[in-house]
């Protein structure tokens, strides 16, 4: 793991000297019923948040139950799973105890708990946990591995301005990400309002695709399409660091119909063989096996590109603007619509003739880049607090690691720990 130094003041401590006896949770059978005590469990802690309304309540024992009860303060430690040795602070909470998958941690006064839950963060503590968890504990993690792990201990002045300085940052990546979560409802609805009152505030009526403005047309999308075609197949031998043709797949689109073009694969192909496949600037492509129904429009790339066997190339004419059909198509209205179209009793698939014939709603060109205009001003928005978000994230790490080994401060190195 290599050696860390610390500044002269800091200890390194075994985290056991340091708390009380740490705790597996509390066996029980969690119900609706309120039984006046919420039971915290591994899958009710997301993201290093607890929704407590809608954790569930348990069967209380309340002769045993009191040695479980959570505290200000506790830590709680994932000790199976997926989540295995991620940790959450509770900081406000109702009645509640935590469930046997967990365990507590009560620290002493010498060791502040923020500053513990912002070390169980870190590099080190993740390189301990990897150590120490094997295949006789299945992946697990127990009290005594928890009881010896190794933490730096500075003095606790010091540890409150570590704790408050950490704890600064990540208020700000959570303001940032309420402000995302806004602006994306906020999207959500303009496309609801944009893909059934238009912008022009002209009288509506009721068609087979929904409401739309008067002076919309409903067509079937083949009438939009110059040319269409499935993905080619090949083998999976074939695909190469070194090849000559990128391919997109359906894993290289997110739900919003953000391509992803450095996470496309290449693959040694001859070009001249594949020529009718080839993807240009502005089709639309449409996923139409497992994730059915996310459209994405295609811009540029440095390489000849295909689109992958799961995906649809769509090529349309002058009365389509390409990214009008990939927001209506993934909106709420545009997806509830082509879903219905999938069919499959285990995989469903969307048949390229079924998208042909399906209906839309087609205003003007005018029109349809005026809506798309608006749109594109909530994904730069998206997109910008999104960057923040992830430049905040960065900072958070950084600090972190350099806060709890005492490297900015300005005090001599000595002691070291592992």
């Amino acid at each position: 793991m290599g050696e860390i130094q610390l500044p002269p003041d800091w200890k390194v401590v075994k985290l056991g000297d340091y708390c009380e006896k740490p705790e597996y949770g509390y066996t029980a059978s969690a119900t609706e019923q309120d039984s006046g005590y919420k039971f915290l469990r591994i899958t009710d802690i997301q993201d290093g948040t607890v929704r407590w309304n809608s954790v569930p309540y348990c069967e209380v024992d309340k002769t045993k139950i009191d040695k479980y009860i959570l505290l200000m303060g506790d830590i709680v430690v994932a000790r199976i799973g997926a989540t295995t040795g991620k940790s959450f602070l509770i900081n406000d909470c109702p009645e509640a105890v935590f469930a046997s998958y967990l365990i507590r941690i009560r620290t002493k006064r010498e060791l502040l708990p923020s500053f513990l839950n912002f070390y169980f963060e870190t590099e080190t503590y993740w390189k301990q946990i990897d150590a120490n968890k094997g295949g006789k504990l299945k992946g697990g993690v127990n009290i005594p591995i928890i009881k010896n792990l190794l933490v730096p201990l500075p003095p606790l002045p010091e540890q409150k301005t570590i704790a408050h300085t950490l704890r600064t940052i990540q208020k700000a990546k959570e303001t940032r990400q309420q402000e995302l979560e806004l602006e994306r409802e906020r999207k959500a609805a303009l496309m609801q309002y944009l893909f059934t009152h238009g912008t022009g505030n002209e009288p509506r009526e009721e068609t087979k695709v929904g409401e739309i403005p008067n002076s919309w047309k409903v067509i079937k999308f083949g009438q939009i399409c110059e040319s269409s075609a499935y993905g080619p197949r090949f083998s999976g031998n074939l695909y190469d660091p070194n090849g000559t043709i990128a391919t997109l797949r359906t894993t290289d689109i997110d739900e919003d119909g953000n391509i992803n073009y450095s996470t496309m694969p290449f693959a040694s192909l001859e070009i001249p063989k594949f020529k009718n496949h080839l993807i240009e600037a502005k089709d639309l492509v449409i996923t139409r096996s497992g994730t059915c129904g996310i459209a994405a429009v295609f811009e540029s790339y440095n390489s000849p590109v295909i689109p992958g066997a799961f995906l649809i190339r769509f090529r349309l004419n002058e009365y389509a603007e390409p990214y009008f059909l990939r927001y209506y198509i993934n909106s709420h209205i545009g997806r509830r619509r082509i879903t219905q179209l999938a069919s499959g009793a285990v995989q469903k698939n969307i048949s390229g003739t079924s998208l042909l014939n399906w209906l839309i709603p087609l205003p003007t060109i005018p029109e349809q880049l005026k809506i798309v205009g608006i749109l594109r001003t909530c994904d730069r928005k998206i997109q910008a607090l999104e960057k923040e978000i992830a430049l905040t994230d960065e900072l958070f790490h950084a600090m972190l690691e350099q806060l709890m080994t005492g490297k900015i401060s300005t005090q001599p190195l000595s002691e070291t720990y592992v």
